[in-house]
């Protein structure tokens, strides 16, 4: 495992952290006026009830913030296991996955470069697999 489970939170954090970061700062909600939608009814209603893909910048920070809070919170619970850290930064690392490779698919099935893409690419799939490497290892 990571050196610490502290260590463990930090590379798992970091790597979130990046892509939220993209996600604040470049809003999905124009992308989506432009390309016109994913091409996936689910997944674009789906964006049109989220506050991150809000043209707000306060709501898209508002929802940042809140994950934020939550992450450390689950930090806060889980930081004096080493079970419970994997488990949780695992779980972590595998749902932010999905997300990256929604962004690629999308990108990639619009021919465009969606909100979110660029930091789903680097760090995104490669960096969540080191982290995965380092919290297992």
């Amino acid at each position: 495992m990571a050196g610490t489970t502290g260590e463990a939170w930090g590379l798992t954090l970091a790597l979130i952290g990046l892509h939220q970061a993209e996600e604040l700062l470049w809003p999905i909600d124009r992308w989506s006026e432009r390309v016109g939608g994913s091409g996936w009814p689910a997944l674009d209603s789906a964006l049109a009830r989220s506050a991150l893909a809000s043209r707000s910048p306060r709501r898209r920070a508002a929802a940042v913030s809140a994950q934020a809070v939550a992450a450390v919170c689950a930090y806060r619970a889980t930081k004096n296991s080493v079970l419970a850290t994997r488990l949780t930064t695992t779980a972590l690392c595998l749902g932010w996955s999905g997300a990256f490779a929604m962004h690629l698919a999308v990108s990639l099935r619009t021919r465009t470069v969606m909100p979110g893409v660029v930091t789903s690419v680097v760090p995104g799939l490669p960096g969540a697999y080191g982290v995965l490497r380092r919290i297992w290892g």
